[in-house]
């Protein structure tokens, strides 16, 4: 006999909430699987043909994998098309098969040729630059400093974030910057005229190096990541302690220029 009650499960969530959450989770699944299906980037509009989902319900999942890192947004185009952090989650399982010139693995030999350093790859995310895959040590040399995958850093405080400055116009950067100030307590905010002279030296130079801007004791060198039209700007770097990269700056970038050579030989260049 019927209670009227919902089904409860142990903890205490209902059966039609769990349903809800499993729902969710296929949608996920289902998109990365169309994107795939289709090899191409897609709008709102051809996600809801191709899925029969409803319109508000495919926008919001849009948006959300957007903010997460996992989609990129073509605002003038308005298409989406999935990130590289996509492509890394099951990269691991790849490689163990067949690939020895993967990304995930090239991260994986830096991180050991750097002795253990933290290995990180980083992209734009609205104000801040995204840490979609890394490679740390168990135990960092500095207690304090342990990253978690999806980590945000400011853009223009983060060796990764001002590489990725680097790639736009001095506009852009000012328009970024205001966004950053507004949200930045008032000691952590930035000169324009300060940040425009680093991101000349940047363009110059090939490479971003900071010590403690982010995190005390720790500094980070990176450089600019080859990436194809399709895909948003990214950075790879080298973070540690800041005295183990003073001494070893210059080996770290000559290991950083040399695992990327081949991505650079086989990427097309002209990005703005």
């Amino acid at each position: 006999m019927s209670t009227g009650k919902k089904a409860q499960v142990t903890d205490g969530t209902s059966a039609r909430e769990i349903e809800g959450v499993i729902k969710s989770a296929k949608r996920v699944l289902e998109l990365f699987e169309y994107f795939a299906e289709c090899r191409r980037p897609l709008s709102v509009t051809d996600l809801v043909r191709g899925l029969n989902y409803p319109q508000s319900s495919a926008s919001a999942l849009l948006k959300s994998l957007t903010r997460l890192g996992y989609l990129d947004y073509d605002r003038q185009k308005r298409l989406y098309v999935p990130t590289l952090r996509v492509a890394l989650f099951g990269g691991w399982v790849q490689d163990q098969l067949f690939s020895q010139t993967s990304l995930s693995h090239l991260i994986d030999e830096l991180h050991a040729a750097s002795g253990g350093e933290a290995v990180i790859l980083g992209m734009q995310n609205d104000i801040y630059v995204q840490y979609i895959h890394l490679v740390q040590a168990p135990q960092q040399q500095v207690p304090s400093w342990y990253i978690k995958p999806g980590s945000l850093r400011p853009l223009c405080r983060s060796a990764a974030g001002r590489i990725l400055l680097s790639r736009k116009t001095d506009v852009e950067v000012q328009q970024l910057l205001w966004r950053i100030n507004a949200e930045e307590e008032p000691h952590l905010r930035m000169q324009v005229s300060d940040l425009l002279k680093e991101l000349d030296r940047i363009r110059q130079d090939g490479y971003a190096y900071t010590e403690g801007t982010v995190n005390p004791g720790v500094g980070v060198l990176a450089v600019e990541m080859p990436t194809p039209p399709s895909q948003p700007p990214m950075a790879l770097g080298i973070g540690g302690r800041i005295d183990t990269l003073r001494m070893d700056r210059e080996r770290y970038l000559a290991l950083l220029n040399e695992a990327l050579q081949p991505y650079r030989a086989r990427t097309p260049s002209g990005r703005p």
